[in-house]
């Protein structure tokens, strides 16, 4: 996919590797928000319309109904969104992990005001195990929330399933999807996820403002948000409103438009280049580094397992704060987490990238 760099001119000055971070913009973006500022310009922005196109987009990338599609401003709002709609009952509870962003954490644990246990799962050998979850659930688990791909170790998580457990328990699956839409192939009735969040600003390569929650149409009459905004409503009413029938019910008010134009455009490239193609290339260059990795004297922070690879690969040693310097020096975009340095490999990075980071690292490091 070399081919592919002349659209992201970040390329050309940068050794970038930071995707998981902020994606870069291509020109497909610039143009898409030079033209709607053009549009504005002549008075002529035709919002609404390019919202409902963009979340048109949104369900192609995770072959879903464009029904069961609702616009949000990014990934925190969206899992927010969701934990208030759920009709809780007290004595429920619900389930997170301690590898969790913490955008995936606040939205439940708030719960507990409303006499929702929250219990939490620790993670072992890197990653979250599907048993220790199996111990946590029983009947009166409302919902199980986890990153398809965690933000820190990069693990990738099964979620079929996962799913299958939950839905044996009444339980909705609920999934913080931010490092893995726009980076793997996302079939979301194969996952069997429940609740699909993601913003536009990191794999689906779209400045920040834009996202997207999934809501399985099944749940869509179960649910009761707690705000409501002029989006939300089919029917106005001092008194009464009435919500949209389709996942439009747990939108809000006026959204982003411009950030929503670029990420559309940015979302229909990612589309015709195809998602399982992007998911090999992705996870192909993180093999690489991870492989390269494993021989210099670094101390690996993401799980061996290959089953689990993403597009996140983070290590670390002795003295990252300083390593990382080093290598912001040389060129390098990576990011400083609290586990390491975080590497994240998009569709338009190249081996000669990976294996240029690898030998700049084993002459630091020696």
């Amino acid at each position: 996919m070399n081919d592919l760099r002349e659209n992201f001119p970040v390329t050309q000055r940068y050794k970038y590797l930071n995707t998981a971070n902020h994606g870069p913009p291509s020109t497909h973006v610039r143009q898409a928000i030079e033209n709607f500022l053009d549009d504005w310009d002549n008075l002529s922005r035709h919002g609404d319309h390019n919202v409902e196109l963009a979340n048109q987009s949104f369900a192609k990338l995770i072959k879903a109904t464009p029904e069961e599609i609702a616009c949000q401003p990014n990934t925190s709002r969206g899992l927010a969104t969701v934990a208030a709609s759920i009709d809780f009952k007290r004595g429920e509870n619900v389930i997170v992990n301690d590898l969790e962003n913490w955008a995936n954490v606040y939205p439940w644990t708030l719960q507990s005001k409303r006499g929702v246990e929250v219990r939490i799962i620790n993670a072992r050998d890197k990653a979250i195990q599907l048993e220790d979850i199996e111990k946590q659930i029983d009947d009166n688990t409302k919902a199980v929330s986890i990153s398809h791909v965690q933000w820190l170790t990069g693990s990738r998580f099964d979620l079929k399933p996962l799913s299958e457990l939950c839905h044996d328990h009444g339980a909705y699956l609920v999934v913080d999807g931010i490092q893995a839409a726009g980076a793997l192939d996302v079939d979301i009735e194969a996952t069997g996820a429940d609740f699909y969040a993601c913003g536009s600003y990191k794999w689906l390569l779209g400045p920040s403002g834009a996202g997207f929650l999934y809501a399985k149409k099944e749940h869509l009459p179960d649910l009761k948000p707690q705000e409501l905004g002029y989006r939300a409503i089919k029917k106005h009413s001092l008194t009464a409103p009435v919500l949209h029938e389709t996942a439009q019910k747990l939108e809000f008010g006026e959204p982003s438009y411009l950030s929503f134009v670029g990420t559309m455009a940015s979302i229909d490239h990612i589309n015709k280049l195809g998602t399982k193609r992007i998911e090999k290339q992705v996870t192909g260059l993180a093999q690489r580094l991870y492989d390269g990795l494993s021989e210099l004297p670094v101390e690996m922070v993401s799980p061996e397992d290959k089953k689990l690879r993403s597009g996140v690969v983070s290590f670390t040693n002795g003295d990252p704060e300083s390593l990382y310097d080093k290598l912001s020096e040389l060129g390098y975009v990576l990011s400083l987490r609290p586990a390491g340095i975080r590497v994240s490999t998009g569709f338009f990075n190249t081996e000669a990238e990976i294996d240029g980071l690898l030998e700049d690292l084993s002459s630091l490091l020696s």
